[in-house]
């Protein structure tokens, strides 16, 4: 036991590590590449088109490039993961400061500050609750992706949760599991009281405070990343010589196979996924677990299946899908079939969580003339608040659909099948041409589902605005 504490205390330590120095990478990156995606012109184009391009690559994709062209070690990780969200950031955190009012910014301009001063004085301060609820949010996300890149060789604790059930040590694997969870829940849980209760300077001092930890973790790094840098001409020679991308009819069946099979198992993943969200998201949404819409207030009964619900939420929410995928695989096999159940699963706590806070922002009035009429607030739920929430809740789904083809393509990497498992299999083989052009495929892919989905929820706002009018 005091083993398996000490080998699992090893690999958290080390995913800590790689969350923090990536955030310290994300940050110093993505916070210049902002700043030009606001100042516009060609410059801002270019960086546009560059931040889409990077965002759609899945960071396990790029990790494994790395993890190639590098060697195994936590540098190609830190690099993949701060590369990627650093264009999360920099679309975030432009997407913020561009919709606040420009009038104060302009104003301190007129006076003859300079645009520096008028942006650090005008515009910053004005946009700060959504940089740092963007900025949390992305430590959680990389905290996450921390553990899914030690699947493909980063190091960490994902590296151990392979390993074990390669082993079939189940006891260890349980334990890894759980530490990670309580990992995941105990960062989206300061998260949370960042965002919403914390003074800026102690916003300011956590987020130093993460990257000093980073900045350590590799200092004291029992091999310290540094020495793989001596390796990395060798290894990127290598690479590139022999990356070429081809085609042949093989290669094109895989990748069709590959893709039909992703888009399967994340079309799959999220309807069962939103078919299990629905009655938690019930049982958890305030104006029903409340009373609010009985218009009885609070009462004790309500309280057990309100606790179970949202219990049930963070849990589900706060287990990767990798890791998830490896237990389904245990009991049903390699292939999509375990992807898709691993997606449900993690989708239901995501989205019972956001619907949750779509029907507690709904109109409650025709839900409150329906009780007045006799019907249950169970029914009237149903029939009243959850139309009334569908507009959020069809954008909620979408997206989720967006993130699990990503998702998807991760999954197939331990076995589920889809173009993952042809990335993983072509990465194992050393076959590096047909590397490639999996990688390739699997971009255009994830590109062409975001431009698909963007005209889909444009349709959307411009019906309901139609409906409205």
């Amino acid at each position: 036991m005091n083993a398996t504490v000490t080998y699992v205390g090893g690999g958290v330590l080390q995913t800590i590590a790689i969350a923090c120095a990536s955030l310290a990478l994300a940050l110093l990156v993505g916070i210049p590449w902002a700043a030009l995606l606001v100042r516009g012109g060609r410059i801002g184009a270019a960086a546009t088109i560059l931040a889409s391009f990077v965002r759609a690559v899945p960071e396990l994709v790029l990790a494994i490039v790395l993890v190639v062209a590098l060697g195994l070690g936590v540098v190609p990780a830190i690099i993949a993961l701060g590369i990627h969200y650093a264009a999360v950031i920099a679309k975030m955190f432009a997407d913020t400061i561009t919709a606040v009012r420009r009038e104060p910014a302009e104003t301190l301009r007129a006076s003859g500050a300079t645009a520096l001063a008028a942006f650090a004085i005008g515009a910053v301060p004005l946009a700060w609750p959504g940089i740092v609820g963007f900025g949390v949010y992305a430590f959680e996300s990389i905290v996450r992706a921390a553990v899914i890149v030690g699947v493909v060789g980063a190091g960490g604790i994902g590296s151990q949760i392979l390993q074990q059930l390669n082993l079939a040590d189940y006891h260890g694997f349980a334990v890894s599991v759980v530490v990670l969870a309580a990992i995941v829940a105990l960062v989206d849980f300061g998260g949370t009281r960042l965002r919403t209760h914390a003074r800026p300077h102690v916003v300011v001092v956590a987020f130093g405070a993460l990257l000093i930890v980073g900045a350590l973790s590799l200092v004291f790094a029992p091999d310290p990343p540094w020495r793989m840098l001596a390796t990395v001409p060798q290894h990127l020679g290598r690479y590139f010589s022999e990356a070429v991308p081809l085609w042949n009819a093989k290669i094109a069946r895989t990748a069709v196979d590959g893709i039909a099979a992703s888009l399967a198992m994340a079309g799959a993943g999220t309807i069962a996924g939103a078919l299990l969200a629905v009655p938690l998201a019930l049982l958890a949404a305030l104006p029903i677990s409340r009373g609010w819409i009985r218009g009885t207030g609070w009462k004790p009964a309500s309280l057990g299946p309100e606790v179970a619900s949202r219990t049930t939420l963070v849990a589900l929410r706060a287990i990767p899908p990798i890791a998830l995928g490896l237990v389904f695989i245990i009991f049903v096999g390699i292939g999509p079939v375990a992807g898709a159940l691993a997606l449900a699963v993690h989708t239901a706590g995501v989205l019972g969580k956001l619907l949750a806070e779509a029907i507690e922002l709904a109109e409650r009035e025709p839900a409150e003339a329906l009780i007045a009429t006799g019907a249950t607030s169970f029914a009237a739920a149903l029939i009243a608040l959850v139309p009334a929430a569908i507009g959020a809740i069809a954008a909620h789904v979408l997206y989720r659909f967006e993130w699990n083809v990503r998702a998807s393509t991760i999954l197939g990497l331990v076995g589920a099948g889809g173009i993952g498992q042809a990335i993983f299999q072509s990465q194992e083989l050393f076959d590096y041409g047909e590397l490639s052009t999996y990688v390739i495929c699997t971009i255009a892919l994830v590109l062409a589902i975001d431009a698909v989905a963007s005209r889909v929820r444009a349709s959307l706002s411009l019906r309901r605005l139609a409906i409205e009018a």
